[in-house]
This record gives structure tokens, C-alpha cells and sequence, in this order.
């Protein structure tokens, strides 16, 4: 399986054309994501580590209306995540573009088939990732031919210290509000408050015992988004997005933590929610930056 390799002075990053998916993220000497030893043992990706996620990340209940025409997709269980069995993390992308310089990077390109996806339109993805000083950006791109949900992130766990857990991290959260969820873990529509609950991580504090699989609410114009810090390695790591939501996931059977940036999970079923749905006139847009340093 292909193996792209981006390096600068502060970074290095191996990616898959195969699932548009991070396998190795180097910042100084140290790998700050999880990541299978061999690429052809990403065919079988349950955790979704480090994959693409589209065409619709996180949870979408199995109907949904657009311009009142009713859609049933492909789903599990009566909803479909991070884009079922047709999802973008087992896509074999192309190489769109791909550049060893001064700020090197990659584009993958995607065709997702409506007669594939189980959603209407056919669908054109662009997938930049690139590296600048000590910041891996990756920047998201996409058209469609019919009405459709788009909502795009990226499924890298990451753990900074390289420990057996993250005992050692501390995460800081800029954001007032989070996402009720049903015991389907989808959005109910509710948006409740962090304060006096462990989903308040507007200040710096050790991740400790807390699990979580949940969506913040993030805060609108903040210079940084989120921040996490491994007091082991002095690694810290910055996260910027222009999206309103982010999704913290880490489970109890990995040792690392996943930071997915999206819009929310079923918004075309809740209309006070972000709007998901772009139009064959518009264009799918999003940036996001993990800044790497040393405290």
C-alpha cells in the first residue's frame, strides 16, 4: 500500500491514499498519533484511526428531508456513522497534487457515487494536507451535484507522551455548551450547559478518569480551540478550526484521544443545528491546524 512522507524542520507525516488516512505523526523525535505498524493493516480500521470521515461524519438517524423530498439511507441499528459501510475512511483516494518544498504538502481527490453512498449526488472531495513550521493543516474541499449532507473531519487519536494511557495530559476546551444525546448517541436537539459538569474544560486539567464520546459547542472567534499538553514530553499541541463543533472521543481500549472537528451529528434533522446541507452552487469548505510546540 502507497505511502506519502511530508517532512519539514519541525514535522514529519505519513500519509495513506487509502482512507485519506494519518498514520505517523512525528513532531521532534516523538509520534503524537496512534497508528498501525504495517498500512495494509488498516483494511480492517474499526476504531477509524486517523481515516477521512465523510460523507457525513458522526451520527445521522436513517431518514432526513431536503426541500421536502424524504431519503432513507444505508444505516446500522436505525443510524449511519461516520458514513456506514460506504464511508470515505475506506475510499481509496487519488493523488491529486503533491509538492516536497519549502511548505510541503498533498492533495487527495475522491469521487463519491450517489448510486454508492446511499446519499443524493455525486459528490467531489479535495483533501489538502500540508505542513507549515511546526502547524499540520489540512484543509477540506467539496461540491455536489444534488442537495446533499457533507460533514468532514478527521479520526486521528493522538497521545503525545507515547505512554501505555494519557495519565500525563491535560486538555483545556473552549467551550460553554455541549450536545445532549439519546442512548443512540444522537443529538436530541437539547444544548446544555458545561458549568459545574465535567464537560467545563475551559481551563487547563488533567484528563484524568473522564471518558467521553461527546460533541462541544465551541466557542465563536477564539484564538485557540483547544489545548492539550503531556507533562512527560513538554509536547503541547494547539488546535484551530473553523468549525462549530468538536467531537472528543477516547475509549477505554485505546490509549489516546480523538478530537474530531465537524459540524454536528443528524443536522438535517435538526434545524437549529448548523446547517449540513450544501447545494450544486456552493462549495464544502473547512480548515484545521494542530500547532505542535514544546512549554
Amino acid at each position: 500500500m502507497k505511502e506519502i512522507v511530508l517532512t519539514n524542520h519541525d514535522l514529519k507525516v505519513i500519509i495513506l491514499p487509502y482512507g485519506g488516512i494519518i498514520k505517523e505523526l512525528w513532531y521532534k523525535g516523538t509520534n503524537v498519533v496512534l497508528g498501525k505498524k504495517n498500512a495494509e493493516e488498516y483494511l480492517d480500521n474499526p476504531w477509524y484511526m486517523g481515516a477521512c470521515i465523510g460523507r457525513y461524519a458522526g451520527r445521522l438517524a436513517s431518514e432526513y428531508t431536503i426541500d421536502q423530498v424524504r431519503y432513507t439511507h444505508k444505516k446500522e441499528n436505525a443510524i449511519q456513522l461516520h458514513g456506514g459501510a460506504q464511508g470515505w475512511d475506506k475510499a481509496v483516494w487519488k493523488i491529486y497534487d503533491l509538492f516536497h518544498g519549502t511548505v510541503p504538502h498533498v492533495v487527495l481527490e475522491y469521487d463519491c457515487l450517489e448510486k454508492d453512498s446511499g446519499h443524493p449526488g455525486d459528490v467531489s472531495v479535495l483533501l489538502k494536507y500540508s505542513l507549515r513550521e511546526n502547524t499540520l493543516q489540512l484543509e477540506y474541499k467539496a461540491k455536489t451535484t444534488r442537495p446533499t449532507p457533507i460533514n468532514m473531519t478527521n479520526h486521528s487519536y493522538f497521545n503525545l507522551s507515547g505512554a501505555p494511557n494519557l495519565g500525563d495530559h491535560e486538555l483545556m476546551i473552549q467551550a460553554d455548551e455541549v450536545l445532549e444525546l439519546d442512548h443512540n448517541l444522537l443529538p436530541t436537539g437539547v444544548i446544555n450547559t458545561v458549568k459545574k459538569t465535567d464537560f467545563d474544560r475551559n481551563d487547563l486539567r488533567s484528563i484524568g478518569q473522564s471518558r467521553y464520546d461527546d460533541c462541544f459547542v465551541l466557542r465563536e472567534k477564539e484564538a485557540v480551540n483547544l489545548r492539550l499538553k503531556a507533562n512527560s514530553t513538554k509536547i503541547q499541541m494547539d488546535l484551530i478550526t473553523d468549525q462549530p463543533g468538536l467531537v472528543v472521543f477516547n475509549p477505554k481500549e485505546l490509549n489516546g484521544i480523538c478530537f474530531e472537528v465537524q459540524k454536528f451529528s443528524n443536522a438535517p434533522n435538526i434545524p437549529h443545528f448548523p446547517n449540513t446541507i450544501v447545494r450544486p452552487c456552493e462549495r464544502y469548505t473547512q480548515k484545521t491546524q494542530f500547532i505542535f510546540s514544546n512549554f
